[in-house]
């Protein structure tokens, strides 16, 4: 099913008047291939996770979670979401603070004891995307979207929250050998962007 979805992604073209990125170079913004979606708001199970939380913690996390659903009889809705809670453009990365969400269906409750609250997904519409860099890609990413794609188009993150989910590649330690999938919300602004931000600015 990953692969699918990869593939969707990979399959469209690329946004207009995206910078390309070179080849072997490093350092650089690339463009990455998007489709605008809509989410609903649906309650989720969450567990925090550690400013430099590794692949296994988000192993053992997603498992703790899924665990505690099932005793709990509760539908699990899609895969577990790595949720960045904060706006990357506002926030320094080293204060970056992450979450673990498993969005449910039915009679949720937190479990004290296990460090597991209840939450939720926001609604409303989201850049969907994909970056084969892992999570060392997603500076670049979000510097992109966030300082030059939504500003262009007078549109914001409507709420300081990015979503993503591992796609391939949880099976590895390796943070930058994962490809995710991540989804910005949007929504129009009539504020004028004073300037684009660079990566190096993020």
């Amino acid at each position: 099913m990953s692969d699918e979805i990869t593939q969707k992604h990979l399959s469209r073209a690329r946004v207009r008047g995206a910078p390309s990125s070179i080849p072997g170079a490093s350092g650089l913004v690339g463009s990455y291939g998007f489709e605008e979606t809509q989410r609903q708001a649906v309650r989720a199970l969450a567990i925090k996770l550690s400013r430099d939380f590794s692949i296994a913690e988000v192993r053992e996390g997603a498992a703790k979670l899924a665990q505690l659903a099932a005793v709990s009889g509760l539908t699990v809705l899609e895969g577990a979401l790595i949720a960045l809670d904060g706006d990357p453009t506002e926030v320094v990365p080293h204060e970056w603070s992450w979450k673990l969400l498993l969005a449910v269906r039915g009679p949720a409750k937190a479990d004290e004891a296990a460090g597991v609250t209840v939450d939720r997904l926001f609604a409303g519409s989201y850049l969907e995307t994909v970056t084969h860099g892992g999570f060392p890609d997603l500076r670049n990413l979000y510097t992109f979207f966030l300082g030059h794609f939504l500003p262009q188009r007078r549109q914001e993150l409507t709420r300081p929250v990015i979503y993503h989910r591992v796609l391939e590649g949880i099976d590895r330690d390796d943070p930058a050998a994962l490809t995710l999938a991540v989804f910005l919300p949007f929504s129009m602004t009539l504020k004028e962007p004073a300037r684009l931000l660079t990566r190096e600015e993020l």
